[in-house]
């Protein structure tokens, strides 16, 4: 056991909470059963944790889902937490609505093998502190924590250090994406490499170009796959790959644009999905508001053309034409590398009982 853990054990160390319990429950969420945590971590949660997480079923890509909604707690409580998740591997998710912060984030969230963050949850990080004064080593511990769980020691350090135990630095999903804090599945079975836009931007100023590889998250009650045009972190000219249950043989292929759908329908003339292998276009798009930031514009992919997109096509381009005097809108790139990620998401599609 190194010095910093020892250390740990001897103190109490807290990030800020109140004082009642954390709970776990079985819930129903996104249509499989996931655990959810809600409240402080103190003493007892990691027991908590070991009695029920053994009854939590799988899903479908293997590892069972850990919704999380807690304001922290004790440090070293959620280190044994985290210590229990390596024997019990989970995905951690912050739901929309949820908030976790403190140890919540900087531990039990980063512990998990997978780790997302919905559109509108919120994660969030301060310095651990002990009789309410910052604390050094704490830090240090949190972050090689992080360390541990392939999150890079800035991402975690710069934030704990300088944020005062009385305050909280807030972060979206494009931050915790941004900063290489989250874990996407799939990312291995493309070749998708670690990436930290946020601070590369920090240190050169300038954005990295995206990767090609499609990355997999939740969709609705089932999957998509995923590519990012823009950085690997930004939503803007997210591409997805979706199908859904009840409409047999068609994949869909959604570009998500910021603004509200009244405007983009008036600007689309024709949506057009060109490829190596194949063409298609359209001139009634799928277009729907999904939630209060992005609009959805989709096309389908017919039945025939399934499995070609999935086992042939190497190169495509999505192309929105737009009335003058708006500049076309689109995404290219590749997908020889993310046929596994591709192909699971063709086979789980969302079983929503509506649309």
């Amino acid at each position: 056991m190194n010095g910093l853990m020892i250390w740990v054990l001897g103190i109490s160390l807290y990030f800020s909470a109140a004082a009642h319990a954390s709970q776990f429950e079985i819930v129903e969420w996104r249509g499989r059963q996931a655990l959810k945590m809600t409240g402080p971590i103190n003493s007892g949660t990691a027991a908590r944790f070991n009695e029920i997480a053994d009854g939590i079923e799988p899903a479908e890509h293997g590892l069972p889902v850990l919704l999380l909604d807690s304001p922290g707690g004790s440090v070293f409580e959620a280190l044994l937490l985290s210590a229990a998740m390596k024997n019990r591997p989970f995905h951690t998710v912050i739901p929309d609505g949820a908030s976790c912060a403190s140890a919540c984030a900087s531990i039990v969230f980063i512990a998990g093998k997978y780790r997302t963050m919905e559109h509108f949850g919120r994660f969030g990080q301060h310095s651990c502190s002990v009789s309410g004064a910052p604390d050094a080593e704490c830090n240090e511990l949190i972050s090689q924590h992080a360390i541990s769980n392939g999150v890079s020691h800035g991402s975690v350090a710069a934030f704990v250090t300088y944020t005062a135990p009385t305050e909280m630095l807030w972060f979206s999903r494009a931050d915790i994406d941004g900063w290489g804090i989250s874990h996407y599945p799939g990312s291995e079975e493309s070749g998708f490499e670690k990436s930290e836009p946020r601070a590369f931007k920090a240190i050169t100023g300038k954005t990295p170009p995206a990767q090609a590889a499609w990355r997999l998250d939740f969709w609705k009650n089932g999957w998509r796959a995923f590519n990012r045009a823009v950085s690997d972190a930004e939503r803007e000219l997210q591409l997805n790959q979706f199908c859904v249950e009840h409409i047999p043989g068609v994949l869909f292929l959604a570009i998500e644009i910021h603004g509200p759908s009244e405007k983009v329908k008036e600007i689309t003339q024709r949506v057009a999905l060109l490829t190596d292998n194949f063409s298609l276009e359209t001139t009634a798009p799928m277009i729907w508001q999904e939630d209060q930031l992005v609009t959805m514009v989709a096309i389908p992919i017919p039945t025939e053309k399934v499995l070609p997109w999935l086992t042939k096509v190497s190169q495509y381009e999505f192309r929105i034409d737009t009335k003058q005097p708006y500049e076309p809108i689109g995404a290219s790139g590749f997908l020889s590398g993310s046929r596994d990620n591709l192909i699971f998401a063709a086979n789980n599609c969302d079983h929503s009982t509506s649309q």
